[in-house]
């Protein structure tokens, strides 16, 4: 399972002091935890010099060489007026502090709202500066983060299911047993188109584009923050997850899934045509979006049920959550090709 789901350690108000000693930030006066972003043991400080934001990276997200990686390409963006924040340096003249194998970074404290479901603009602005990234990352290509392997594949998904299946002894129920099936025949049609995926374009993904990572001024960003789990994948890997995220309903009407029910028409072309303003899907990468979306739903709804625990009472309900996820992925391709197609037509 994966191990960064854990809780990173808490830090005390004595230890934030220790390692602001090795800033250029003078004494600290005050501290709190932010209200999202709980991976990572992250921080809000003020000291007397000013407001700050520490991070003190999980053991998942915290090998030095990645951090540096990381660093270096929020400093490219930065260059080139990118909204992403300002890493500060310790006394070093390093953006990066490691302190008995632990490491922790200080970066700007970015002023900002956070995003509104509610407004159509802020889709919009979040889909455009999706696309401006991938333009701005276009050619930088970190060794480190270019061997860190698939994000998705129809074989970790599969492994997520034999492994619920042991964990929460799926074989006793003749109903979840016929789901199971059926979760197994997505995995395997799902390894067959995978298998036809021509070459795609790749870059340095952000990685956890969403809503609690972007902070906006009125109807534009203003800070684009939180790229510890940036990695070298297929750009369409990207897309997806950010569709997935930007074009569900709000309220969720699914009970014990992270996401939020099936994909909303009007959201997922109004992102789409904001990207594509942008950065222009190419023929490949549209003909292979929903087999990402129906890889993703599926293969991150079972991980997240497993890291639950003991078998529950409510498991069935749960795998059909799953199950309506991945048929009506596969039900709606076409029409996911269609739109991307149309809007891909009308701007390149």
């Amino acid at each position: 399972m994966d191990g960064s789901r854990k809780e990173a350690h808490t830090l005390t108000k004595t230890e934030l002091a220790g390692i602001l000693r090795h800033y250029p930030l003078g004494e600290l006066e005050a501290a709190w935890r932010p209200g999202h972003g709980f991976v990572n043991d992250n921080w809000i400080v003020e000291t007397t010099q000013g407001r700050y934001f520490l991070k003190h990276r999980h053991p998942g997200l915290g090998q030095p060489d990645f951090v540096r990686c990381q660093h270096a390409l929020v400093a490219r963006l930065r260059q080139a007026g990118f909204p992403a924040p300002t890493l500060g340096p310790n006394v070093e003249g390093a953006t990066l502090l490691v302190l008995e194998g632990q490491c922790y970074e200080v970066q700007e404290y970015i002023e900002g709202q956070p995003y509104d479901h509610s407004k159509p603009q802020h889709l919009e602005e979040a889909a455009m500066t999706l696309g401006r990234y991938h333009t701005l990352v276009d050619g930088f290509e970190p060794s480190s983060l270019c061997r860190l392997g698939d994000l998705y594949h129809p074989a970790l998904l599969r492994a997520n299911l034999a492994g619920l299946t042991q964990s929460w002894q799926l074989g006793r129920d003749p109903d979840v047993v016929q789901i199971v099936s059926q979760l197994a025949a997505h995995a395997h049609d799902l390894a067959a188109r995978f298998a036809r995926h021509g070459a795609l374009p790749q870059l340095l993904i952000h990685g956890d584009y969403y809503a609690d990572n972007l902070l906006f001024h009125g109807d534009h960003i203003v800070g684009v923050v939180d790229y510890d789990k940036a990695r070298w994948q297929p750009r369409v890997v990207e897309l997806a997850e950010a569709l997935l995220y930007f074009a569900s309903p709000r309220p969720s009407y699914l009970k014990h899934l992270v996401y939020p029910g099936v994909l909303q028409w009007e959201p997922f072309d109004r992102f789409l045509r904001a990207y594509a303003r942008v950065t222009v899907p190419d023929e490949e990468e549209t003909q292979t979006l929903p087999d990402y979306i129906q890889c993703i739903w599926l293969q991150i709804s079972l991980l997240r049920l497993w890291e639950k625990g003991p078998r529950p009472t409510w498991i069935l309900e749960a795998l059909q959550e799953v199950l309506a996820l991945g048929d009506w992925a596969r039900d709606n391709a076409a029409r996911i090709i269609d739109i991307s197609h149309s809007t891909t037509k009308e701007l390149s």
